[in-house]
């Protein structure tokens, strides 16, 4: 029999509906499991094990009165540490921060679908690296092997469902801070289309870059989050009025492009062998492989350009605490800060160009290709005691630009048994087609 913590978001809302699970158990059950794992793995920051119980109490009397308020309901999820969580500090993964006074929207939106939120997950500090080596919350460790990277910067989300500490998670996804924890962890995590999920009360990273997204341990747990999360907010001035085409990608009748440059970058062998692996098993269940012509396009240059931004613009936004609560931050992260809000205007222009040119790259493609498929990182996981690769990003950056829909989904092994993920990318508005193809290939 599975145990409780292995089931998902559709089994717990199937139980539910039958009588068959509660929503108390479900949530003692996780509550147990993070008491018991959490000072190894130190995905939390905050377990909020109280409000969780009261939450999986109401949850229950509704499922017990037929008034249950959707699949979500009685659902053991936790939230990334830079979403605002009404009465809970929201620290970024700095060392202090803010009670935030109301929620953000999207954990309004959980608890309005009846969701228990277990707590606030671990992150990189300021969500401005992707290792989640956090100098004031410490290491989140990967669960596959301890000493090593989950990825970051979203990376206890990815430790909270891979370890089974949490149903689903949140996490935000800047150049691939959803993406790369889900690789390194070996779980499933979709970047939505800008502007379909509102980062209102999200601490911002780069406003013209940011996304929240789910992790789960299922496609169909990735669309039933989705569903919850998606919207027009009227109150944000980054949400967007997205048309979703929920038609179906037929992976029988599928375009797939790869990128020939990306197919030239620097890759893992494991990394590689599991991209062409993943490519041929697309072609044998119908799918047609094209190439993709990317002219113009180097895939750190692209990325460096990102990270400008986003230092500018995190800049500005912390810059109240640069001026006068410094001790929030590490040095490194200071100076990242500083040196993004005295960039050259020049300079800023200059990225802005490329990132809009790789914008049209990647719109452009889905003129001839249904998706897009490559690595979700050109490495696996490794060990925070070594050297840190610097690239991590050059293969998410892009759907960031776009702005299209992006999801990560696990495809097997490294030779030394660390996970390997793959990134499919898709056209403004074709998530949930996305989702669909993931579950249907998985």
């Amino acid at each position: 029999m599975p145990s409780l913590t292995s089931l998902t978001l559709a089994e717990l809302a199937a139980g539910y509906r039958t009588g068959t699970l509660d929503p108390r158990d479900i949530t003692a059950a996780y509550l147990e499991a993070i008491e018991a794992r959490n000072p190894a793995l130190n995905a939390y920051i905050a377990v909020l094990a109280d409000s969780a119980r009261a939450e999986a109490e109401a949850s229950a009397m509704r499922w017990k009165e037929g008034a249950a308020l959707g699949a979500l309901d009685g659902a053991p999820i936790a939230i990334k540490d830079n979403i605002d969580l009404a009465g809970v500090a929201t620290t970024n993964g700095c060392a202090f921060g803010p009670v935030a006074n109301v929620d953000a929207a999207v954990s309004a939106k959980l608890k309005t679908a009846g969701a228990v939120i277990l707590g606030k997950l671990n992150m990189h500090e300021a969500a401005l690296g992707a290792t989640t080596d956090n100098p004031h919350w410490g290491r989140a460790q990967n669960p596959h092997r301890q000493g090593w990277t989950p990825g970051g910067s979203s990376g206890g989300s990815g430790v909270a469902v891979a370890a089974e500490l949490a149903a689903a998670t949140l996490g935000s996804d800047t150049m691939g801070s959803v993406r790369v924890p889900a690789a390194y962890c070996g779980c499933y995590g979709i970047k939505p289309t800008y502007g379909l999920v509102s980062t209102r009360g999200v601490a911002p990273l780069a406003w013209t870059l940011d996304h929240v997204g789910p992790l789960a341990k299922t496609p169909a747990d990735l669309a039933i989050l989705l569903e919850v999360l998606v919207g027009y907010d009227a109150a944000s001035p980054d949400s967007e009025r997205i048309a979703l085409d929920r038609t179906p990608f037929d992976p029988s009748n599928l375009t797939v492009g790869h990128v020939r440059q990306i197919n030239q970058a620097d890759m893992h062998v494991d990394v590689r062998d599991a991209y062409e692996a993943f490519l041929e098993s697309l072609h044998r269940g119908g799918a047609r492989i094209i190439e993709l012509d990317w002219d113009g396009f180097a895939a750190s240059p692209a990325r460096r350009a990102g990270l400008l931004i986003s230092e500018a613009e995190a800049g500005f936004a912390l810059s109240d605490d640069l001026d006068h609560r410094p001790e929030r931050f590490s040095d490194g992260l200071r100076d990242m800060l500083n040196f993004g809000r005295t960039a050259p205007a020049a300079k800023l222009v200059k990225a802005e160009r490329q990132v809009r040119e790789v914008r049209r790259l990647v719109r452009n493609s889905f003129i001839e290709a249904d998706v897009i498929a490559l690595p979700t990182t050109p490495m696996p996981p490794f060990p925070f005691d070594g050297e840190h690769p610097v690239t991590q990003a050059d293969f998410c950056a892009p759907a960031n630009f776009a702005g299209c829909p992006a999801l990560s989904l696990p495809t097997g092994e490294t030779a030394d048994g660390l996970p390997i993920g793959m990134q499919l990318m898709a056209d403004n508005g074709r998530d949930f087609g996305l989702i669909g193809l993931a579950g249907a290939i998985a």
